[in-house]
């Protein structure tokens, strides 16, 4: 019996040790992208709660993103803890088998899929908040448009996915004959149309934020908390560096810092989407009142606008039909409440008062509301138009 003297080949490791820096990273911000965007959405529907706003088509979108989102970092997880994502390709092969590679492969096809419904879910929801703020008629055409152009282009991501290697298999099979399209093209085009379309979506309540009845400094912290967005744009647009580096041939070790991002940036998205959102909850005791004096209850409603309140006072008629659509904006350092949203709205004054003016008295002066009485007074301004029957 002779010899070769090679050494026996080292048995396969049955699990994947984390040892290297890539995998940690990958770990620890797909932990913090689960983590972040989960809490602000909680916070979100507690807002809304303490608001009692009704939830709309834009919560329902960010469940769904939220959902998808969750679901993109578990795949980079069986991706790190089980396909080896973080070493070699050749190094995956001779320590854990090619099953482990395999599982790898199939995790990276999954991982734009459900990138693509997780984009898709959470710029709509951004596109339904614009157009419940903003019922303007031309703000809620641009939110179809976009949105159409979101759906029809994250469904061509996901075909694009799916039907660039053929055979299908080819994938994640490399031992058959088959052919793949410019992977690396491929990326980059989805990755480029998507800042261009988040560059959009950010600019389009400018125009109408600007024409608001308030004042210059309002309007720029109005237009900085719909801005927050540009921080995705600049995490997509640093993805985008990214990839012109990728290896494909590689891609367990070379796609790490692009996968990263790629994971983090709709976790992004979907948080700072639900910041608009969270300002009542800096604002509890405003929400919370005692028993005894009431201040009221107010209800805006669009394409049916109505002010409820404590007070006998109610909006004009023509302030509630389709004509002028406008938005209480719950500022108490502002005695601006209603804002109109179009160049047809009228001209109106009306004020609000509490008990004392429906029981016909004078209402106490701010001397008497100090020591206890509660007054409520609200006005708007809306841009002057032509007054009905004149």
């Amino acid at each position: 019996m002779t010899s070769t003297g090679a050494p026996p080949p080292r048995p396969l490791e049955t699990t994947i040790p984390i040892e290297n820096g890539r995998q940690i990273a990958m770990i620890v911000t797909s932990t913090l992208a689960i983590i972040v965007p989960t809490v602000l959405v909680g916070l979100r529907f507690w807002a809304g709660h303490i608001t009692n706003r009704r939830l709309d088509a834009s919560d329902a979108c960010i469940v769904a993103a939220l959902f998808f989102t969750i679901g993109l970092h578990v795949d980079m997880y069986i991706m790190v803890l089980l396909g080896g994502f973080g070493f070699h390709g050749f190094d995956i092969i001779q320590r854990f088998g090619m099953d482990t590679l395999v599982l790898f492969l199939k995790g990276i096809l999954a991982f734009p899929i459900i990138w693509n419904f997780t984009i898709c879910f959470s710029k709509l929801s951004v596109l339904f908040m614009y157009a419940s703020v903003i019922p303007a008629q031309a703000m809620i055409t641009a939110c179809r448009v976009v949105g159409l152009f979101i759906i029809l282009w994250n469904v061509g991501g996901i075909l694009g996915a799916l039907f660039l290697c053929r055979p299908f298999a080819f994938n994640w099979d490399k031992t058959m004959d088959g052919t793949c399209g410019d992977q690396r093209l491929f990326y980059i085009w989805l990755g480029g149309i998507n800042v261009v379309v988040e560059a959009v979506i950010l600019l389009m309540p400018v125009p109408f934020i600007y024409r608001l009845q308030m004042e210059t400094f309002k309007k720029l912290v109005v237009i900085g908390l719909f801005s927050v967005g540009w921080m995705t744009c600049a995490v997509t647009i640093y993805r985008q560096a990214t990839l012109p580096h990728l290896y494909f041939e590689d891609m367990t070790y070379t796609g790490v810092l692009a996968t990263i991002f790629t994971g983090i940036e709709p976790s992004v998205a979907l948080s700072l989407a639900c910041v608009p959102f969270l300002r009542p909850l800096t604002r509890v005791n405003k929400y919370n009142t005692k028993s005894g004096h009431s201040t009221g209850s107010e209800n805006s409603q669009y394409g049916g606008s109505t002010l409820r309140s404590g007070g006998r006072n109610k909006v004009p008629s023509a302030l509630s039909g389709n004509r002028a659509p406008f938005k209480e904006l719950h500022d108490d350092s502002s005695e601006i409440q209603l804002q109109p949203l179009g160049s047809d709205s009228l001209k109106y004054e009306a004020e609000v008062s509490q008990e004392h003016e429906q029981e016909g008295r004078k209402p106490p002066t701010s001397a008497e509301s100090a020591a206890g009485a509660i007054v409520v007074k609200k006005s708007w301004n809306v841009v002057p138009g032509t007054r009905p029957g004149s």
